[in-house]
């Protein structure tokens, strides 16, 4: 079937299939919550169309040869310079200026002026094959590397997509290299081309669905405030059993109903977000940390020791003591009240450790605030102390 069709004819299909791709591109870039690089990738599939369409007027004998073959090679290697700096940007990579990308596009462009390589059909698709390659595989490397970052399925579908289509080029080159390379072959490798680049683009758009799909969840399960999980969000990873030795912790905010009442709301959200960011700061990455009420903090931390417990409550309860936080020059007296229910062995619901902790908040509230209030919780209901 290959065999029948003619390159220029292939190369109309292969323009077609980019050009759609581009509007797909644009169109996704609109509504996406990431839109970085899209718009490099929609431009490197205009310019790999363009140069198809130099290529397919070239093979037509519509334009002057000296125009068409260093046309389409600037355009082809500039397009997967393009490509490669969209996937980077797309992928969230920075650290190479996207500029520096060029640089080969231009060396490689000026050398071709000079020396006239272009002109001859195996040198100027051995040049763009190469670069083709280079882009593609250095582009599915880069989603690979997003994904350990963001595990979106999609992204390894677009990386695998973007590695079939570096082999199929990788092949080519190798057919250029050794002489042994047809037109048929060619033929096949743009068939090839036109699935994988529908294919990029498609998964372009499922991937900006995706990442809005995971920032809407996140959205719904952190507080707007303070950055930190929200009831729903702790629910959602605090374990339904606690296992022995771990803890948790309620924290409440000393008189905040003051605070906003002397202040204002302002003042009380500067104390709420100071605090967060106090208790977060003193957490490890294991801890959880949510904001369950109004001045209503919950921590649960996994592996501690009853001793270790303790500390952790006094070193957050001191944390908090020392913030030093003024509403046009009046100090703002902050301070916090812990409860915390430790869990002895054998393990024991959340439930009844949330609400031992709560118990002990309002002790540790009655007995004059700024201070921790401790219980240890097993999994026997008359164990609770």
């Amino acid at each position: 079937m290959f065999s029948r069709l003619d390159l220029p004819t292939v190369l109309l299909f292969y323009d077609t299939t980019l050009l759609a791709g581009a509007l797909a591109i644009v169109h996704v870039r609109r509504s996406s919550c990431r839109p970085e690089g899209l718009m490099g990738l929609a431009c490197a599939y205009l310019m790999l169309a363009a140069g198809a369409i130099l290529a397919w007027k070239g093979e037509e004998a519509a334009l002057p040869a000296a125009v068409w073959t260093h046309g389409s090679l600037l355009l082809g290697l500039a397009g997967y310079a393009a490509f490669y700096a969209g996937i980077r940007a797309m992928a969230g990579r920075r650290g190479v200026s996207e500029w520096w990308l060029f640089a080969p596009v231009l060396v490689c462009f000026v050398a071709g002026w000079v020396t006239g390589f272009p002109l001859d059909n195996l040198s100027r698709a051995g040049a763009f094959h190469a670069a083709a390659v280079l882009s593609l595989a250095s582009s599915a490397y880069a989603m690979l590397r997003n994904y350990r970052v963001e595990a979106l399925p999609s992204s390894r579908i677009l990386a695998a997509l973007l590695a079939l289509s570096g082999i199929v080029y990788g092949v080519r080159l190798t057919f250029i290299v050794t002489g042994t390379a047809a037109s048929a072959g060619f033929a096949l490798a743009f068939f090839i081309q036109m699935f994988c680049h529908f294919g990029i683009a498609l998964m372009v758009a499922t991937i900006s669905k995706e990442r809005a799909e995971v920032r809407l969840a996140r959205l719904a399960e952190t507080d707007p405030l303070t950055g930190v999980g929200n009831r729903r969000w702790l629910t959602s990873r605090l374990p339904k059993q606690l296992r022995a030795n771990s803890a948790i912790l309620q924290l409440d905010l000393d008189r905040f109903k003051l605070i906003n009442d002397q202040f204002g709301h302002a003042a009380g959200d500067a104390v709420l977000v100071a605090f967060a960011d106090c208790v977060r700061s003193q957490l490890r990455e294991s801890d959880l940390l949510a904001r369950t009420g109004g001045e209503e903090f919950v921590v649960f931390t996994p592996d501690v020791s009853e001793a270790m417990a303790h500390a952790i409550a006094e070193r957050l309860r001191a944390c908090v003591e020392r913030l030093q936080i003024t509403d046009n020059g009046t100090p703002l007296p902050v301070s916090t009240s812990i409860g915390v229910a430790w869990v002895a062995a054998p393990a024991a619901p959340a439930s009844a450790c949330l609400s031992k902790a709560d118990d002990m908040l309002y002790e540790a509230k009655r007995g004059g605030r700024n201070r921790v209030a401790f219980s240890r919780v097993s999994g026997h209901p008359q164990a609770v102390a």
